[in-house]
């Protein structure tokens, strides 16, 4: 499996609050729906759950891992990790579509591994209410920066963010 993680963290790598998003950026938002339209979103029950009417994101195919049994009218509910692998061999068995990892927390930690992609807006806030955090990848030397863009505004928020492109530096040593 190479994954894109593709998410939204303060300057403390937090990314939710009682199953939500910290904050919400329309044009993060934008990009996140133009960037994952027409491929693969993986995520857990509670992020699955927080999606709007807990309904899959439309033109895309929403793969979500639980070990409950989930209500879905176009997702695929897996019960594991290796049953996420063999789905995807399956239903993207020559890779043309981006298989994205969308949330929450404890997925994108047992994923880690398999993360060879992460975007990630990081925005230049510290929130004190946090209850979910993803690694921070700045001190994983498995990874490096292989983009940052300027720094946005954003007028609702009052913030600034920024977009990270991080790629996993392949182990070259046998």
């Amino acid at each position: 499996m190479k994954l894109t993680l593709i998410v939204a963290a303060d300057k403390n790598f937090g990314i939710g609050i009682n199953g939500d998003m910290l904050f919400y950026i329309s044009d993060d938002l934008n990009r996140f729906k133009e960037l994952t339209t027409n491929n693969i979103i993986i995520m857990g029950r509670g992020t699955f759950e927080a999606l709007p009417n807990s309904k899959e994101l439309p033109e895309r195919i929403n793969i979500i891992l639980s070990s409950k049994n989930i209500e879905t009218s176009t997702g695929i509910v897996v019960d594991s990790i290796g049953n996420l692998q063999r789905k995807l061999q399956e239903i993207n068995p020559k890779n043309e579509k981006e298989e994205f990892l969308i949330g929450g927390g404890n997925l994108i930690k047992n994923l880690w591994s398999s993360i060879d992609r992460a975007l990630i807006t990081i925005v230049d806030k510290a929130y004190t209410n946090v209850d979910t955090y993803i690694p921070n990848i700045f001190e994983d030397k498995d990874f490096e920066i292989v983009k940052i863009s300027k720094e946005r505004y954003d007028e609702k928020n009052r913030f600034y963010y920024k977009y990270y492109e991080f790629k996993r530096i392949k182990d070259v040593s046998l």
